[in-house]
């Protein structure tokens, strides 16, 4: 655009409404993209929790440890997506990301502090991967939705 040349009000307003239209699309996009990442980061979650039942620290700390750095790695991963999209993502996804987030990772911990409980069925490892899973997963279910 030239700057001498002046945009009538009728011109505004029609590239004030075609700004509005690729923001809200790049906000929907940024929102499914993060969604998709919370699902596969919960159900990944909820595996890794329902694994550290299976190898235990005192029973093969060689999986438990490479079970952690998983974790870590997820963590990370989760963390820059997020950091990359929030800009992009419409009001209050933010939040819902956020708390579906510590809720995992609460429910994370828990699972973790389970370690020393003894051994446990397969029913218990399970429910554990469920439970885990099912915030992050349910908050990615909603903004794909949306």
């Amino acid at each position: 655009m030239s700057p001498d040349k002046e945009m009538t009000p009728e011109e505004q307003l029609a590239a004030l409404g075609m700004a509005q239209q690729g923001m809200q699309r790049a906000a929907g996009y940024g929102a499914k993209l993060l969604g998709t990442y919370c699902i596969i980061l919960g159900v990944l979650m909820g595996g890794l929790a329902a694994l550290l039942q299976l190898y235990r620290p005192d029973e093969n700390f060689t999986g438990f440890i490479v079970i952690m750095v998983l974790f870590a790695i997820a963590v990370m991963a989760i963390s820059l997506a997020y950091g990359k999209l929030y800009r992009s993502l419409p009001r209050g996804h933010s939040k819902m990301y956020l708390r579906g987030f510590t809720i995992s990772m609460v429910l994370y911990a828990v699972a973790v502090a389970l370690l020393g409980a003894g051994s446990m069925g397969w029913g218990v490892i399970a429910l554990i991967w469920i439970i885990v899973a099912a915030p992050l997963s349910l908050t990615g279910i909603a903004m794909v939705r949306k």
